[in-house]
């Protein structure tokens, strides 16, 4: 049994489905995903189950709803570490990328049950599409890496895959107690490396 989880704020009328939504997210980040449900969610904000399936026909609606939210909130994320870093030369675009990467693990360190639902097999995630924010950002910041001369326009060539699965297999990891945490330094040295960054 899950105990109930506060919310931090109440319920008002017209907007069920983003306090439901704001309730899982609190629960999944106490007691991890597998201790999600519409019922514990319902109980959360104070309604009955039945009104909850008025916006979520079942759990895994639900989840593909928090889903969402918590990839543009990691996009979100990145997006500030980004625009924390002025200038235009090479020395600038590196540390936005470097920033892009750390936002990103940041993200996986403090929030694990948060990650892990969204990552972890809970949530039927096709892959990132194209236009979304977070793949857009690593678009951009690759594209920048080659304007600049840090890499070749070759080496930018399928980038986002290299350098998105080396950061996720690095945070996974390493929330999993799988690699040390101070080892993600050397993943992101890595990555330039295989990117040939000069």
């Amino acid at each position: 049994m899950v105990p109930r989880v506060a919310v931090v704020s109440p319920y008002h009328h017209g907007d069920l489905e983003s306090a439901l939504v704001e309730a899982a997210i609190a629960l999944v980040r106490k007691y991890g995903p597998d201790h999600l449900s519409l019922r514990a969610v319902s109980a959360d904000v104070g309604v009955s189950p039945s009104a909850s399936y008025h916006y979520f026909q079942d759990k895994d609606a639900l989840i593909s709803a928090v889903g969402s939210v918590l990839f543009a909130r990691l996009a979100d994320l990145q997006e500030e570490a980004i625009s924390k870093i002025s200038g235009s030369g090479m020395r600038s675009a590196r540390e936005r990328f470097q920033a892009m990467g750390n936002a990103y693990f940041k993200w996986a360190v403090t929030e694990p049950n948060l990650y892990r639902l969204l990552f972890g097999g809970f949530c039927e995630m096709q892959e990132v599409p194209q236009d979304h924010k977070a793949w857009r950002l690593l678009s951009e910041g690759l594209d920048e890496l080659v304007q600049v001369g840090l890499i070749t326009k070759s080496a930018r060539q399928n980038g986002e895959a290299l350098v998105w699965s080396a950061v996720h297999g690095a945070s996974s990891l390493i929330i999993e107690g799988l690699m040390p945490r101070q080892a993600f330094p050397e993943v992101l040295k890595g990555i330039q490396r295989s990117l040939g960054m000069k």
